[in-house]
């Protein structure tokens, strides 16, 4: 059995091995092929919905097709996560009498009525075409002529990968320039969103001072509160005599009303 791993730095984790994981054989379910063989990079979609994942086209190929695995080599979703479905070494099922000519790299999705990829599987697909363009075995895959859609290889009768392929092929091979610009997209905006994040720290550090100067000045309120109560129960023991004083006065008098009243005046 042969296994050819590899490592492709420009995707990172977006590059993922299902190789041992998918149901089917990734390495013998076909024949083993020499990789000078290997003529074109064929460009595919996979003719379902977006949300299908490799298990589910490798069962689908397995089941409705009768093969011992699935027929791509290389998937990519819509997120740009490029999928290591089929040992490269082999030739697998995904174009009829060539298949020891191709790499199979299927887009997942259906891009029939003028649908296209997403931005980021277009670039994901740059970048697999890029590395493979540059791989040392592959002697006679060497320029972005041999990146061809389905449709476009000899004595093919199908529509696949899509109406508008023509144009978007433009973007796969001028992915780099389009990755320059996402990049830059990103940068832009995740520079955006630490600015955001920057003004409300700063907002928030402005609301904090004023709470503190608030709190402060609240307490200081209620210092001048407390000292005038106590300066009023302290002086509180004074006016008391007063009030009493001035009720005795009022007494007094009363008395003395009463008795002019009640006597008679004396007579001289």
């Amino acid at each position: 059995m042969a296994k050819i791993d590899l490592t492709i730095p420009s995707l990172g984790n977006k590059f993922i091995d299902l190789r041992d994981i998918l149901p089917g054989d990734a390495y013998n379910f076909s024949w083993e092929r020499q990789l000078s063989q290997v003529n074109y990079l064929a460009i595919h979609h996979t003719g379902g919905a977006d949300s299908q994942t490799p298990q589910d086209l490798a069962n689908e190929h397995m089941t409705k097709n009768g093969w011992g695995g699935i027929g791509y080599h290389f998937l990519i979703d819509k997120d740009g996560f490029v999928y290591y479905v089929g040992d490269i070494s082999t030739a697998r099922a995904n174009v009829a009498n060539l298949n020891e000519q191709v790499i199979g790299i299927g887009l997942i999705g259906n891009f029939v009525a003028f649908q296209v990829p997403t931005e980021q599987q277009l670039v994901a697909t740059h970048l697999l075409c890029e590395f493979l363009l540059n791989y040392p075995d592959l002697v006679n895959v060497r320029s972005w002529d041999k990146v061809r859609g389905h449709k476009e290889l000899p004595d093919q009768l199908t529509p696949c990968p899509g109406d508008d392929w023509s144009n978007w092929r433009i973007k796969i091979v001028e992915g780099g320039s389009d990755l320059a610009k996402l990049t830059d997209e990103d940068d832009f905006q995740i520079a955006d969103l630490k600015t955001q994040i920057s003004n409300l720290q700063t907002s928030l550090a402005s609301v904090n001072q004023q709470a503190i100067s608030l709190r402060l000045n609240l307490q200081d309120r209620e210092q001048e509160i407390n000292e005038l109560k106590k300066a009023a129960d302290k002086s509180l023991p004074y006016a008391l005599p007063l009030k009493k004083v001035d009720e005795s006065l009022t007494i007094v008098q009363a008395l003395i009303n009463l008795y002019k009243f009640v006597l008679p005046p004396r007579k001289e």
